[in-house]
This record gives C-alpha cells, structure tokens and sequence, in this order.
C-alpha cells in the first residue's frame, strides 16, 4: 500500500510528546512490513522534505493566509491554529496525491488535522483518536473552558471523525467516550493499542544515570496538572518518612499553568523546600525520545501518576525496558499496565495510594522483579510496533472497502485540488469582515491596529498618518480630491504603489 501519514507532530522537529512518538512507530512498523510510506508533518522553522532513514518527511510551515487571519487570532486563537495548520497539511497531501496517488491517509483527530480529508474524501481515510477537544472541555483539562473557540475546535474534529472510514482507538476507555460524543456504537470504534520499537526499549544496553545506592523512581512527562506531577510531589514526603533510601528523576519541560500561568517546577521546587525534601528530587528538562531507554534502565521503579491519559507512552516505554509501573485509572493506562500482573493501578489524586504503593515496591525487591519482568513480556507481545503495525493495516483494507462501499459522500463537490483556494477565500473573507466589524465599534481594537502597524511598519505608518493628516487639513481649507498639492499625491500614490506590490507578493506566496 501506498500510504500517508498526516500528523502535525512528528519528531524531533515538532516534538517528542504522544502522537509524534505514535506516528514515528507506525512509519516505521508499516516501512517494516514493506509498504510506501510518506509523512507530513509541521515544520519548526524551515519548510523542507527529508529523509527519516528512508521515510519521506515533509515538514510545511502554517498556511500563510493573505488577511494572516489577524481578526480570527483575536477572537479564536485556537481555531486559528487550527486552520493554518491544517490547511497546510492538506496543501502538501493535496500536491503529494495528484502526483502519486495514495490508497489511505491516517491522521489523528486533535484539532480536526483530518479536515480536509475528511471533507474532499480525495482517500480513504482513517482517524486515530488520542484526546479530541470536547474531553478537554468536559474535563475542563489544560484550563480549557465551554467557549465558542473551543467548542468550534471540537465540531471541526467531530466533522472530521463523522466522514472517517474508519475510527481506530488506543484505548477502550476513550473510545467509549468519543462514542457517546459522537452518538455511535463504540463497536464502530477499532481499538488498537498504541506500537513501540521492543528492540530499542529493552532491559539491557546503557544507563544514562550514574549508579546509585538509592533506589531510584522515575517520572518522564511535561509538568502539568493533568499528568499529575503535583501529586508525585505530595507524596514524596510520606515516602521519605519511612524510606529515606530513594531518589526521585523528573524528566519533562516545565509548563506555565500554575495558579496564574506560573511555572509549575517553581511551585513544584517551593513545595520540596517547604518539605525539606529537595534533596531527593532531580529535574531534568525534556529527554529525546532515542536517550529515553538509558534513562528507565537507569531507574527501578516508574510512575505515571495522570489525571487523565488514554494510553501514556510513558508507562509502555517503562514496561518494555522491564521496569514496574505505577499508574492510575484515569484514561487508558489500566488497559496497558495490568494490575497486580504488570504494575501497579491507583485512582487519579490519590496521595496516599501513591505513596503506599512506592513504599511497598521500594521495600519489597522480589516484588518489584515480578513486575518487571511480566511488564517486559506484556510490552513485547502486545505492543510491538510491527504488530500494531499489521492490526493498522487491516484497519486500511477495511477503510479502502468502506470507502468504495458508501460512495464518495463528499461534502465538497469540486476537485479536491481546488479546496485550498476555496478555503482561503472564505476564511481570508471571514477574517476581513470580523476585522472591520472590530474597528468599527471597538476603540481599544482600533488602538492595538495602528500600535501593532507602526511596530510592524513604522515608516508606512509614518507616511499613512502624514497623508491622513495632510489630506484632512486641506479639506478644511475646502480643497477637493483633486485640488490637493503635489506632495500629497505624490505620497498617496506611492503608499497606493507600496501596498500593491506587497498584495502581489502575498498572493505569489
């Protein structure tokens, strides 16, 4: 088969979180198994295509709309990313496809990347949940609130979803929701655990860490609420009280939600020192995802203590380096790490739970190698991603027959080439009408666009000012249009000449 991998994420350029790390495996599960296999990804900085040991990556910028959807940034800042980002994806998909054809594109549902696939049906088309946005809203997670930005992220994604040939999920957990959502049987949703490279996640091979008398616990994941770092640091205290031979590595970027978009690591830092406890903690920043195994190989036991996660990459990475997990019950981690069998499952925010299961591994070491070693038999017969990758492929024959058995069932009718223009037209449009509904009736809007022009321009915002002033000093001298001196029109035809040349330049990009 000839198939593309749709994905904003794709490592390391665009991160190193769950759906990068995803799409990553599957490229390489499926390159594997003999099929042609393209990515497009965001880029960071550069648009460009290269090689990821012989999978074509091609990394596009955000669409570069002509009205910059400056007035939809203001009112939606979501929605806009949204948009750029997956008018872009679909723009090289859309170049890709007419050049040479693929049999099914596979993106993620999170903010509706599938979009244009979805609407065009130029493929068959399978969507891969993770976290839509509607559970970000209903569990109020990352702060996200019932607005009308959100809740316009969240019917982009079910629209998405809804033209799908096929939903495939990595969890029963979230496709149990996502069912309910949409208002579908969750039989209609394939679940499908999540792939992960068995030979690189291994028990033996190097240790990133130094070794240690203490036992050591490892965190890996951003400091945010909902993965549940703050109540790994609660906890720590209670395990020092009774087991003072341990030490904690906290790996993942800092983030700012903490009370009043603050750091989390200097709360978390604060809540240490308050304990006496900062000596047995190291913060490290973010790990790529090639150093990961000598880290979890460097530790004895590791914790994933999220509110909620559909399937942590975290707990299978650990798993599959033979390492005992503790998890919780919020989301997919108990479908992954079974308790009693391959870890240890507690329920989200519990301290106590967290606590007492550290100090009963940490004390009991037979314990902790039956876990592990049950672990690293789960992972490599469960989620190797050349297996996983097989289960996908079915997944792509049932979409292909979908497909072909409901028809096209496009919601839009013309070549789906042209969808790009189209979009930019009504988005550019849409964009317009919102920016001059906002200066006409907002003075504080009126005031932030000429502070943002003259920031931006400041010698045509120079030259637009005198021109306005110089033109409405005449007219109360009573001259016309055509009365006014030379040097006024001189400078009005030139700002007219520089505005043009800019307009075309925009519409060459």
């Amino acid at each position: 088969m000839r198939i593309c991998l749709l994905s904003r994420e794709y490592p390391p350029e665009t991160g190193f979180g769950g759906i990068a790390t995803f799409t990553r495996h599957l490229a390489f599960g499926l390159k594997a198994l003999g099929h042609d296999v393209e990515v497009v990804c965001l880029a960071k900085e550069v648009a460009r295509t290269l090689e990821d040991d012989g999978i074509p990556v091609h990394r596009v910028l955000p669409y570069a709309f002509k009205s910059k959807l400056s007035a939809v940034d203001c009112c939606m800042p979501y929605s806009k990313y949204l948009l750029t980002a997956a008018t872009a994806l679909w723009d090289k998909f859309a170049e890709l496809h007419s050049e040479r054809p693929f049999d099914v594109v596979d993106t993620p549902e999170l903010l509706a990347e599938g979009l244009f696939p979805a609407v065009t049906r130029a493929t068959p088309l399978v969507i891969r949940l993770y976290t839509p946005h509607s559970k970000f809203i209903s569990e109020k997670l990352h702060n996200v609130s019932a607005s009308f930005d959100h809740q316009n992220v969240a019917m982009l994604e079910r629209v998405a979803m809804l033209q799908a040939d096929v939903l495939t999920s990595p969890s029963r957990d979230l496709a149990e929701f996502v069912a309910a959502d949409l208002n579908i049987s969750v039989d209609d949703i394939a679940i499908v655990m999540n792939p992960l490279d068995t030979a690189v996640f291994c028990p033996e091979g190097t240790k990133a860490l130094p070794p240690s008398d203490k036992l050591r616990v490892i965190f890996v994941g951003r400091l945010e609420e909902r993965k549940g770092i703050n109540y790994l640091v609660e906890a720590i205290p209670r395990v020092v009280r009774e087991f003072k031979n341990v030490e904690f590595v906290i790996i993942g970027d800092d983030t700012q939600t903490a009370a009043g978009g603050t750091s989390v690591l200097a709360t978390l830092k604060s809540s240490l020192r308050q304990s006496q406890c900062e000596s047995y903690v190291t913060f490290i920043d973010r790990i790529a995802l090639t150093s990961l195994p000598d880290y979890y190989r460097s530790a004895d036991i590791s914790i994933v203590p999220s509110v909620y996660d559909n399937s942590p990459y975290t707990a299978l990475e650990a798993m599959s380096c033979g390492r005992p997990v503790i998890g919780t019950s919020g989301g997919g981690t108990k479908e992954y790490v079974k308790h009693k069998q391959s870890g240890l499952i507690v329920q989200p925010r519990d301290v106590d739970a967290i606590a007492a299961c550290l100090l009963m591994l940490l004390t009991d070491p037979e314990e902790r190698k039956r876990l592990a070693t049950n672990a690293r038999t789960r992972a490599v017969e469960s989620f190797d991603r050349k297996a996983v990758a097989a289960q996908t492929v079915d997944l792509y024959k049932l979409a292909i027959a979908n497909y072909a058995a409901t028809g096209k069932r496009s919601l839009y009718r013309h070549d789906f080439r042209r969808a790009t223009s189209d979009a930019a037209t009504y988005l550019d449009a849409l964009d317009r009408s919102l920016y001059d509904l906002m200066y006409r009736t907002s003075l504080r809007f009126r005031f932030s666009h000429w502070w943002h022009f003259f920031k931006a321009r400041p010698r045509l915002f120079a030259g637009k000012a005198a021109l306005r002033l110089g033109t409405r000093a005449f007219k109360l001298l009573g001259r016309s249009d055509e009365q006014m001196p030379a040097p006024i029109k001189r400078l009005a035809a030139t700002i007219a000449s520089t505005e043009r040349q800019e307009n075309k330049a925009e519409e060459g990009r």
